[in-house]
């Protein structure tokens, strides 16, 4: 994997960089920012990782990770350049309002925009992370220990601890030489597995609790209700719904969280070829062939007849990468 020459030009040749992943963030948008932070930080730039959403509990662990400044402090700038990281659009970060003199977006899923000056979108990379890993080494910078923690935790979580098709040679080859500088892939998975409050359990057991199959189509929700219940955090639900495709027999799985009234964010997944970016984009949303989210308005029942409608026509055939 190559990053392009103009973006490695770019990035050393500016220097002041405003570094911005996607609203809610996950441990690959997370990981990838904080260790291209460091990176051009190394190099003598000025670099900040801004986020519209404060950092999960699950992913405290990640080594600088108390410094990421919250989307409030980020300012229009004339001098700045914005990196957006693991998304690729200006909304998918919360931050369209925001101007600066040149933009970078550096992602890797399947549905995109055409913001950016300089635009590194690989579809087919497992995770910015593993992007971000090869454009750190475009740089001439020696991986630290914290960067390779960053960037390890950034690929174990968009490929499932290296079980997901999206699994590659050279991802595991990368996860090789990340352990080489001082990663221990048991503590990663033991903080990103094995670290629940008792309110999270509880409320998995709310969601399963309400579970319903349609054909081959698992649904289930988390209500505002549900979330004070048992007084787990909205963070909390990150790959619940991954359960419910655990069953040998569902294609689709798609989890819908209550974040306002009548207001849903819908995470899907999906087995095999079946495509859930392509039933996302019809519904406003977007992500990868087998993740895949977007938002809906309206009652429960409304929102999940909308996503059947929109899965029809949708079957393996759909798929490809």
């Amino acid at each position: 994997m190559k990053p392009p020459e103009n973006l490695v030009s770019y990035l050393k040749d500016n220097d002041t960089f405003y570094i911005v992943p996607h609203m809610f963030p996950d441990g690959d948008a997370l990981g990838s920012a904080l260790a291209l932070e460091s990176a051009l930080c190394t190099i003598g730039k000025k670099a900040i990782v801004f986020s519209r959403d404060p950092v999960p509990d699950m992913y405290n662990f990640l080594p600088e990770a108390s410094r990421i400044a919250p989307i409030s402090d980020l300012k229009s700038s004339g001098d700045a350049v914005l990196v957006l990281v693991d998304c690729n659009a200006p909304n998918r970060a919360d931050i369209e309002r925001v101007k600066f003199k040149f933009t970078i977006v550096i992602d890797h899923h399947e549905t995109e925009s055409d913001f950016g000056d300089i635009r590194w979108v690989l579809p087919k990379s497992p995770a910015t992370g593993l992007m971000i890993y090869f454009l750190i080494r475009a740089l001439g910078v020696e991986i630290s220990g914290a960067m390779a923690l960053n960037l390890y935790a950034a690929l174990a979580v968009d490929t499932g601890i290296f079980r997901y098709s999206n699994t590659t040679a050279e991802s595991l080859s990368v996860a090789a030489d990340l352990v080489s500088k001082g990663v221990r892939p048991s503590f990663v998975a033991d903080r990103l597995h094995n670290n629940w409050t008792e309110a999270k359990f509880m409320l998995l057991k709310h969601m399963l609790n309400n579970l319903e199959i349609q054909k081959d189509t698992a649904i289930c929700f988390i209500t505002s209700d549900m979330l004070k219940r048992t007084g787990a955090k909205p963070e909390d639900t990150e790959n619940f719904v991954n359960f419910p495709i655990m069953i040998n027999t569902i294609k689709v799985a798609a989890l819908f969280k209550e974040t306002g009234k009548d207001f849903w964010k819908a995470s899907l997944r999906s087995r095999g070829d079946v495509n859930v970016a392509k039933i996302a984009e019809k519904l406003g949303g977007g992500g990868h062939k087998n993740a895949a989210g977007f938002r809906i308005t309206g009652d429960i029942e409304t929102s999940k007849m909308a996503l059947m409608e929109s899965l029809d026509g949708i079957g393996e055939s759909s798929g490809g990468d």
